[in-house]
């Protein structure tokens, strides 16, 4: 009796039981192996009943959708929550999620601005300090993070196309505090670019703590992370698209050339100050680099007045165009800046804006004489 030889081609499953590669007698049938490929359901690409000649058959799999609890052990587990020490003195925390099993962290570059010290807890307890930021950009908001451990559940980055109206998932530290908080809902907006970023717009629930965590589909794949919500509606809630994280620049920076960085690199404005007229540099950026208009003096804590802009200096002074003014408080609420206050005086009217993470604030003060005066410092 003749004999053929029946390959089983496992493309990428896992044999369980039964053989991959079986001789079978002419017109006999072959046995399926018993293989598994972790979140996925198993069809064979063709028949294997009657053999009649050398076969090769190939596993096809196709994704499972799974229910709301499978999905949250799975995000769950590779959750951590991203603790910060910055610059000022001030603390916080966001979220952030593996990506690989060697211990390298997602998280949203808002949360880690600024930092001193980074430590990640996962959702189990243990607490890891971080050892690398791999990467970053701060237009995109997304950074990597690397920490000493292995074996780490890293999530899966979905390639598949984001539609409106698919169900998702949210995770994170909600509030900084409120470790694997899971919420659901829907996509609203496939393709919602803000600043230039390409970003999900969801009706999940997310609020500050959960920034840097994972938005994913229902095979528990990461299609996008959280990075903030619309203040003034309900449900209005944003992640960053996850393909946005192929564009993002390698450093591989220290925590100490990090903060070299921020002193030397970044987009610097003011020389922020503290009451005891010490300077710093800021990532805040001019009124000049943001709205074209240049800047016609700077003012010391002398009162002494400079032509143009001079570092180090308490106020910086523009020729007041409304347009141009309501684009810098646009920039300074992507920022993360929220307006706080307004006081008349004899000669103008002051507007202070504040960021609450960064304890800074900046005064736009609109003088009769048709000027915009403009300090930052800490308070």
């Amino acid at each position: 009796m003749q004999e053929f030889t029946v390959t089983f081609d496992l493309n990428g499953g896992e044999l369980i039981s039964g053989d991959a590669v079986q001789y079978v007698e002419a017109g006999e049938a072959a046995v399926a192996p018993e293989v598994e490929k972790e979140r996925h359901t198993l069809s064979w690409d063709k028949a294997f009943t009657n053999i009649t000649e050398d076969l090769t058959v190939t596993a096809q799999w196709e994704k499972r959708e799974l229910s709301s609890t499978e999905v949250a052990d799975i995000v769950q587990a590779s959750t951590v929550t991203v603790a910060c020490e910055y610059h000022n003195g001030n603390t916080g925390s966001g979220s952030g999620f593996f990506i690989d099993d060697g211990g390298t962290i997602v998280t949203c570059y808002h949360v880690i601005e600024y930092a001193t010290d980074i430590t990640v807890e996962m959702i189990g307890g243990g607490k890891y300090t971080v050892e690398k930021i791999v990467a970053f950009d701060e237009l995109m908001d997304l950074a990597v993070l690397k920490i000493n451990l292995s074996e780490t559940p890293g999530l899966v980055l979905s390639t598949d196309v984001v539609k409106a109206g698919q169900a998702i998932y949210a995770n994170g530290s909600a509030l900084g505090t409120l470790v694997g908080t899971f919420t659901s809902g829907t996509v609203s907006n496939a393709n919602r670019v803000v600043n230039g970023v390409k970003c999900i717009q969801i009706d999940a629930a997310i609020s500050e703590g959960n920034s840097g965590g994972p938005l994913v589909n229902s095979y528990a794949e990461v299609i996008g992370v959280a990075a903030m919500s619309f203040l003034d509606g309900e449900n209005l809630n944003l992640a960053i698209h996850i393909e946005q994280l192929e564009d993002i620049e390698e450093k591989n920076y220290s925590l100490t050339s990090y903060q070299e960085w921020i002193m030397r690199e970044a987009d610097r404005s003011y020389s922020l100050y503290t009451d005891q007229n010490t300077f710093y540099y800021s990532t805040i950026n001019t009124y000049t680099a943001v709205t074209g208009r240049s800047c016609d003096r700077s003012v010391d804590f002398k009162d002494k007045a400079h032509a143009g802009y001079v570092y180090n200096s308490a106020y910086y002074i523009y020729k007041l165009v409304e347009h141009e003014s309501e684009k810098y408080v646009s920039y300074l609420k992507d920022k993360g800046f929220v307006y706080a206050d307004r006081k008349e005086y004899s000669d103008g009217v002051s507007y202070y804006y504040t960021n609450s993470r960064t304890s800074v604030q900046v005064d736009m003060f609109h003088s009769t004489d048709n000027e915009v005066w403009i300090w930052a410092r800490y308070y």
